[in-house]
């Protein structure tokens, strides 16, 4: 009997060295959809199609009914006028390295827009209805045309810092922050035209250079079918410095003056300070997302938005002799740039 158990020992040895063995099953195809544990290098092309918007842009008011009289005082009358932008093309290129290990991600940016918008509009045919500047028109006469051109240059940029979380394989939140640099300028000129055929120019300049700090969050949400939807949001204080200047000449003496040199300006007011600046800026729309067997891409097309605050300003001031004060009224306000971003992302 002793040999029995030996023999049994040994064919259930064979059986079990017989049955083959099964292959793991494989991970689901959602298991790593953002690639977490891959360290990598990714490059950022964007393509914006931005305008800007901005208050306080009147620069004439037009009459479409007559004034109660034309002896009398009168006050504003008519619809203003204002300026605005075009829809401007515009770039941001990134660079970024994500540490998979650590789940950290540092990206370097840069956003470079130029915007321009131009306006214009005439005299009323109406019989008593006029054309007037919301700005000192000097020139004497009717006025029989206004114009209006802007120009600003935006330039942003930033070394940011983000903490990858993956809270389940549907969703990944970066957590951001770092140094930001902003430098941008804007030149608003304003022209009057009488019936004459003289013209005073209008120049509002300011320009602002500034560094400071930005936090923010992105979140990249799976639906289906390689599609996501992504969402940024970051706010940021900014000091630096900033510079502004408002000028008016003219090609003939104004009503009511006499010696008048046109090589000195009739208004030439400067300012110049340190000051800081609020920003936020949001992004939302879907992206397209794709993962190959070395790469891994992405596709994003939504609506962005970027505010900033203590910039916009344009000085009015009263009129008097050299020896007399000069109040000053202040128009401020928000400045907002919004539009369509596009950006191919890729991992190499």
């Amino acid at each position: 009997m002793k040999w029995i158990i030996p023999i049994f020992a040994c064919c259930l040895a064979l059986q079990a060295s017989g049955k083959r063995t099964e292959p793991p099953p494989p991970p689901a195809f959602d298991a790593d959809l953002f690639q977490k544990d891959k360290q990598v290098f990714s490059g950022h092309v964007e393509f914006l199609y931005w305008t800007i918007e901005e208050p306080d842009l009147d620069y004439a008011l037009k009459m479409n009914t007559a004034a109660w009289g034309a002896g009398n005082a009168n006050y504003a009358q008519g619809h203003f006028q204002t300026a605005s932008y075009n829809f401007d093309p515009g770039m941001r290129l990134a660079l970024s390295f994500y540490r998979a290990e650590r789940f950290w991600e540092v990206k370097w940016q840069y956003l470079r827009g130029t915007f321009r918008g131009s306006d214009h509009t005439n005299a009323p045919e109406g019989s008593g209805e006029f054309l007037t500047g919301t700005w000192p028109q000097v020139i004497g006469g009717n006025l029989v045309a206004a114009k209006s051109h802007l120009h600003f240059n935006y330039n942003i940029f930033d070394m940011l810092v983000a903490r990858v979380f993956n809270p389940n394989p549907h969703l990944r939140i970066r957590m951001i922050g770092g140094p930001t640099t902003a430098w941008m300028s804007q030149q608003w000129i304003v022209r009057y035209l009488n019936n004459a055929n003289e013209n005073t120019r209008i120049n509002n300049r300011w320009s602002y250079a500034a560094g400071g700090l930005k936090f923010g969050t992105t979140i990249d949400w799976y639906w289906g079918e390689d599609i996501y939807v992504t969402a940024a949001g970051s706010a940021g204080l900014l000091m630096g410095s900033y510079h502004n200047q408002a000028k008016q000449t003219a090609n003939a003496q104004p009503a009511g003056g006499a010696g008048y040199n046109p090589a000195i300006p009739l208004r030439n007011a400067k300012l110049e300070n340190i000051r800081p600046s609020f920003t936020a800026q949001m992004s939302f729309g879907p992206s397209w997302q794709k993962n190959y067997k070395n790469a891994r891409t992405e596709f994003f097309a939504g609506y962005e938005i970027t505010i900033w605050t203590n910039l916009q300003e344009l000085y009015h001031s009263t009129a008097g002799n050299p020896n007399q004060t000069k109040e000053t009224w202040i128009n401020a306000g928000t400045l907002a740039l919004h539009g369509v971003s596009i950006r191919l992302s890729g991992d190499f």
